[in-house]
């Protein structure tokens, strides 16, 4: 505004400053000769201020004529712009209440209101999308289903058809058309990614391992997922196509598989066991040897124990232990290094090195059944009757470890269902944990010690509650003729003097 009042004040000074200069005696005289009609009028004389004032006062009527006619021929479209302003601001209030309606439950009222947003936009496009966000927040699946498949007959909705459509079918269940719209849409637009997450989490819920694999591959070329995850990913899946291979009876092809996961994550418990186990079927002995050797390195595990183990069957007790001492010295101050250890020494009869190598373990904390079975084992060796059986009856109400110690030697370690495969991808892929389904299902579960020697202790049970007797002068209720440890010790009374027993025993 300033400037126009600027501009309007020059225009002034410049007219004023030429009347000044034209002066009074200046005449304009205006002559028409030999013009037909109108035209032909007599001599006009006047001065030249006037001549410019009249000028002005006429350039300024005719502006404001046609601002007058330009207004008045813009009347009907602003009548019009405001009925457009009022419909806009109801279609706005419909689009509220519709979605506000859905978040609320009330289905029927969101799919009137998306109705009325139709009517007043005149765009069947929006109306639809409001309409299928609504039922989507509404919960009714099939209204926002109808709506989604709608949405494809249009190229400027059809994306956003297709991702309501694979989110709606995902979540019903429907796995193969969530992956046909996720897979169609992915395969359009790279930048995508909910495509991708969609299409993936579907692959994994139908158990598709390769075209979860494949999809994987190339969501971490668009950089759609972490390298890490990918990699992580990429062995669980893997090590879940050669469990199919292996029971197909393809070894080569199972041993092949097994190897890529641990190239892609070298820590993964999961795929050393069963590339060594494979390359053991396959009679080479070294490289399933070099296999658990380099994963014991990195993230030693009981079950890789077990497998190392389970190779040295047919070997001679100096082949053995030359083989375990060089398995230990992979990774010689881990825990599980440790126990491996002391494992040997009791096979071996050297009572005193195991105990004096478990001693910290147990002390650290209060120890597990796994320790507690060991210790029982180290006190029997030493002829310590009294203290092998307390240690056996405090197994029962030890805690267990939740990391395969509980595994049957003579079992597959890591004995997944399709469901812990999935499972895994998530759980490992993210944050490179594994799951261990018997923990998780309350399956029986059996100790790493041999089954003879958890027999032995379980028989200990009875005698035991003769030790208690002398101590307190109370006998505790326990069946004598029951054989595991776990009976007649799920009191908080026996617990606690099975622990003052234990005490005053290693004093």
């Amino acid at each position: 505004m300033r400037n126009y009042l600027i501009a309007i004040l020059i225009f002034v000074a410049i007219l004023a400053g030429i009347l000044l200069y034209v002066g009074d005696d200046s005449t304009l005289r205006v002559v028409s000769e030999g013009a037909p009609g109108i035209f032909n009028f007599g001599d006009v004389t006047m001065g030249w201020r006037r001549a410019i004032v009249l000028l002005i006062l006429g350039t300024i009527g005719l502006l404001m004529l046609w601002s007058l006619a330009g207004w008045l021929v813009r009347i009907p479209g602003r009548l019009k712009s405001g009925v457009g302003l009022r419909r806009r601001a109801q279609a706005l209030e419909a689009m509220e209440e519709a979605l506000i309606a859905g978040s609320e439950g009330d289905a029927d009222k969101a799919r009137k209101r998306a109705e009325k947003v139709r009517k007043l936009v005149n765009s069947e496009a929006l109306g639809r999308m409001i309409s299928a966000q609504a039922a989507d927040a509404s919960g009714d699946s099939s209204e926002a289903i109808s709506q989604y498949q709608a949405l494809l007959k249009d190229k400027r909705t059809e994306s956003a058809g297709r991702r309501g459509l694979a989110q709606q079918y995902l979540g019903t269940g429907n796995l193969a058309s969530a992956i046909e719209h996720a897979g169609a849409e992915y395969k359009e637009n790279k930048n995508a990614r909910w495509a991708f997450d969609i299409l993936f989490q579907a692959q994994m819920s139908d158990f598709r391992w390769k075209e979860a694999l494949d999809t994987l591959e190339t969501g971490l070329n668009r950089k759609h997922v972490d390298k890490d995850i990918a990699r992580r990913r990429k062995a669980v899946l893997d090590t879940a196509m050669a469990t199919q291979l292996e029971d197909d009876g393809q070894v080569d092809g199972a041993a092949e598989l097994a190897l890529s996961a641990l190239q892609s994550s070298p820590d993964f418990s999961p795929a050393a066991a069963l590339a060594s186990r494979l390359l053991g079927k396959s009679g080479d002995e070294r490289k399933a040897i070099s296999v658990l050797e380099k994963a014991w390195s990195r993230a030693p595990h009981p079950a890789l124990s077990a497998a190392f183990l389970d190779l040295l069957k047919d070997k001679t007790d100096k082949e053995r232990d030359k083989k375990v001492r060089a398995f230990i010295k992979n990774n010689p101050d881990h825990r599980e290094s440790i126990l491996l250890q002391v494992e040997e020494n009791l096979r071996a009869g050297d009572a005193v090195t195991a105990w004096s190598t478990l001693s910290p373990l147990i002390s650290d904390g209060d120890p597990s059944a796994r320790l507690c079975l060991l210790a029982a084992e180290a006190e029997t060796l030493l002829s310590n009757e009294s203290d092998a059986k307390v240690w056996a009856l405090r197994a029962g109400t030890a805690p267990a470890e939740p990391d395969w110690s509980d595994l049957d030697p003579e079992g597959d370690a890591f004995d997944y269902s399709a469901q812990d495969w999935r499972r895994l991808v998530y759980s490992y892929g993210e944050a490179g944990e594994l799951i261990h389904p018997r923990f998780e299902s309350g399956a029986a579960r059996q100790s790493v010690v041999k089954v003879a020697q958890v027999a032995t202790a379980a028989s200990a049970v009875a005698d035991a509650s003769r030790i208690i007797e002398t101590e307190s002068g109370v006998m505790p209720d326990i069946d004598e003729s029951l054989p595991d440890a776990d009976v007649g010790v799920d009191t908080d009374d026996i617990a606690m003097r099975l622990d003052n027993l234990l005490d005053k025993d290693k004093s």
